[in-house]
Parts: C-alpha cells; structure tokens; sequence
C-alpha cells in the first residue's frame, strides 16, 4: 500500500512521523469525500411533508443546484429527461401533431434558472398525479381480466369453453398484468424524478395533494406577453443584451413562443369540454352496469369501473396541462410562477 512504502523510506524524526499522518488524513478525505459532500447535502435538506402540497414542492426551487449554478454554470449538463405522461402540446393537438420535447417541455431557454426550475417542478408533480391515475386505471383493468381468464378456466371442465378460448383469455390477462407492472414501476420513476427537482433525491415523496382546478381566466394579448417578456424577464434581458440583431431575434422568438402557449390554452378548452362529456357518459354507463350486477343480469361492471378511471384521468390530464400551460406564460412574462399565479388570475 502507498502507507507502507511511505513508512518504510527514511525520513528523519518527528518530521516523518508528520508527513505520514499529513498523507494517511489526505488519503482518508479522498475516499470518502464525495459521499461526505452527498450525504451533508442531503442531510441539510428539510424532510418532504407528507401528504405533499404543490405550494410546499414549488418553495423548494430557489434551493436546487441547478438555480444555483445559473445558466451558464449548468450549461453542459445533460437535459431533464422527459415526463412519462404530461406532453400538454400532443395533449392539446391530440396526437395529430408529432411529438416536440422541446414543445412539450414546461421550460426552455426563455426562462430564468429560477422559474425554469418551478416550471420542472410543477411538470414533476403532475407527472406523478398521472402515474399513480394511469396504476389506478390498469390495476382495475387487470382484475378484469384475471376475473374472465378465471371464469373461463373454471367452466372449460365443463365443457362450456375450448382451450381455445381459455388460452385467449389467458393471454389477455398477461397483456394487461404487464401493463399494470410498467404502471407500478412509473409510479416510482415519476417520484425520483420530482425528488430530484425537489433537491431531495433520496426521499421519495409518498401521497400528493392534487390541486384545484385552474379558473377559468382571460389570458393576457399576445402583444402584451411581449412588452412583458421583454421589460420583465431577466433571462430574455440578457440573451438580446448590448446587440440589435440578438434582441430582434429574441422578441420575435419570445412571440412566437407566447402565440403557441395562447394557442395551447384555446385547444385545451375544447379538450376540457370533450373530457368532461367523456367522464360523464362514463359515469352513466357505470350506474348502468352496477344496476345490471345488482339485478344479476349480464353486466361487466369491472370492465365499466376501469374505463370511469380512464376517462377521469385524461379529464385531469387535461386541467393539469392548462396549470402548467398559464404557469409557462407566467414565466415568460417575467411574472413569478407560484401556486397563486399559476391557478389564479395574475391582475
């Protein structure tokens, strides 16, 4: 060992035995100098609350890593990866338009460090709301299907089902128990990434708050996200600073980004209206079943139950996205993005 050998040159006296004990205290610091760094970060972190509110996931922004180093420290580092469920611009065209990260992103370029780190917050924690949802939705769908495949496989002795169709049933069942998993395990996923925003990697939050609905406000002009955008947000400020022809493309990139946040919002609004009238006809269908199952006529309730779920969740996929959709104007405008602005009216 690099101890040894040094123990074994010649080196006179007190000295020597200082120089060893100098070297043994540096050697010691390089192992376990990083995890010490890690683990008083992580140490200094308050616990998460639990349940956890979105006002006390966004009031830990301004402490994160990534605010601290600003943009130009960050730069280099990879990119946040991408949200499982929230995409609120393919959300918005309903899969009629191919899918932009950069889009779909609840933060980009135009953002200070600070609200861009709210805005991942936010789309974390929503992104965490639709996981546990979409587990919900394939948890009742997979009883469902354990319920046909286990029907079957008990009146096939009776001759009442071929193989044939038990081995259908069966690997439906499978299909749908697979599905479940990949939700179980985006449950997780989801929450590692909204901890990691929150600053606190190692603890993963357990039970969210979901919030309100988001009122149904007037958006401000598109000329006036501009004028505010360019007088307010510190990062457009800067990136078209001391040249005309960088502040000319920044204004018309600050425009077009306003136009398509202002666009977003207006599809929303049909999508809202399309979910709700979805939710409720399942709703019906669901009083429609559950009177069948109790009259002991044919009735898939379970299989009405699970599609109920389904159609609520794409209702809060939607409201979500109209959140973080005005919280990204917000951020734009150089306006604070916090629980009050981004669910209320900013006048």
């Amino acid at each position: 060992m690099a101890i040894d050998r040094l123990c074994s040159r010649s080196v006179p006296g007190s000295l020597g035995l200082v120089v060893v004990l100098a070297l043994l205290t540096l050697l010691l610091w390089n192992a376990d100098g990083a995890r010490s760094w890690a683990q008083a970060a992580e140490t200094e972190a308050e616990p998460l609350p639990d349940p956890l509110t979105l006002q006390a996931a966004l009031a830990r922004a301004d402490g994160h890593p990534r605010v601290a180093l600003g943009v130009a420290g960050a730069a280099g580092l990879p990119a946040p990866p991408r949200p499982l469920y929230l995409a609120c611009h393919d959300i918005a065209y309903d899969g009629t338009r191919r899918g932009d990260w950069q889009r779909n992103g609840g933060f980009d370029a135009l953002s200070p460090p600070a609200a861009a780190q709210r805005l991942e917050i936010m789309q974390r924690y929503f992104d965490v709301l639709l996981a546990d949802l979409s587990y919900m939705r394939d948890n009742e769908a997979m009883a469902v299907g354990y319920i046909q495949y286990d029907r079957a496989e008990a009146r096939r002795g009776l001759g009442q089902f071929s193989p044939l169709a038990v081995a259908e049933l069966e690997a439906a069942y499978q299909l749908i128990r697979r599905q479940r998993a990949a939700s179980d395990a985006a449950r997780r996923v989801t929450r590692s990434l909204l901890a990691q925003a929150v600053g606190t990697p190692q603890r993963l939050p357990k039970t969210l708050v979901e919030p309100p609905p988001a009122p149904a406000v007037e958006p401000p002009s598109l000329d006036e996200i501009v004028a505010d955008a360019l007088a307010q947000n510190p990062r457009v400020a800067a990136l078209g600073a001391d040249d005309a022809n960088r502040s000319a493309l920044v204004a018309m990139r600050v425009r077009q980004r306003g136009l398509e946040l202002l666009e977003r919002l207006e599809l929303l609004d049909v999508a809202a209206e399309q979910t709700r009238i979805a939710a409720d006809w399942r709703d019906l269908k669901l009083d429609q079943s559950r009177t069948l199952y109790e009259m002991e006529a044919t009735a898939d309730l379970g299989y009405s139950m699970s599609q109920q779920t389904k159609a609520r969740r794409d209702q809060t996929m939607v409201t979500l996205c109209r959140h973080l959709t005005l919280a990204e104007l917000d951020a734009l405008r150089g306006l604070p993005v916090l629980v009050s602005t981004a669910t209320s009216d900013n006048d």
